[in-house]
């Protein structure tokens, strides 16, 4: 298989999606169901500050019994962002984010956060893996 096949910034997401830091739960919630993603990047005055994934609306917000027309995105957001350069192998980023346990991570090039990987875009990778050893 081709190397650049193999790298994290191939299977990425890209455009980076985010959202305000002020913007409401269900704001938040209805732009990833807009946009069929699992995550987005929380922004405050022009950088980011943290992520929101659907467990974090799940856990804390349903969970905690918390307002989501009233609950802001800065309150449920985990922190820090996780990040892993685009030109690393894709195992790599897949047990990184098992030993943190998370399902999203940042992908960067030269320090600037690029793309989005998620567990689903892991899929591609060993679908495409696993095919390629059956030639």
């Amino acid at each position: 298989m081709d190397d650049t096949m193999q790298e994290v910034g191939h299977y990425m997401s890209s455009p980076v999606l985010s959202i305000e830091s002020e913007a409401t739960v269900q704001e938040a919630a209805q732009y990833m169901h807009a946009q069929h993603v699992g995550s987005l990047l929380v922004k405050e005055f022009g950088e980011y500050v943290g992520i929101v994934s659907e467990s974090d609306l799940s856990h804390r917000v349903i969970g905690g019994g918390l307002n989501p027309e009233t609950t802001l995105v800065s309150t449920v957001m985990s922190r820090p962002i996780y990040s892993m350069d685009r030109y690393l192998p894709v195992e790599e980023a897949d047990e990184f984010m098992r030993k943190h346990k998370i399902r999203h991570l940042a992908v960067t090039e030269e320090d600037k956060i690029v793309g989005m990987i998620s567990i689903k875009d892991f899929i591609s990778f060993y679908y495409a893996r696993s095919f390629q050893m059956m030639e």
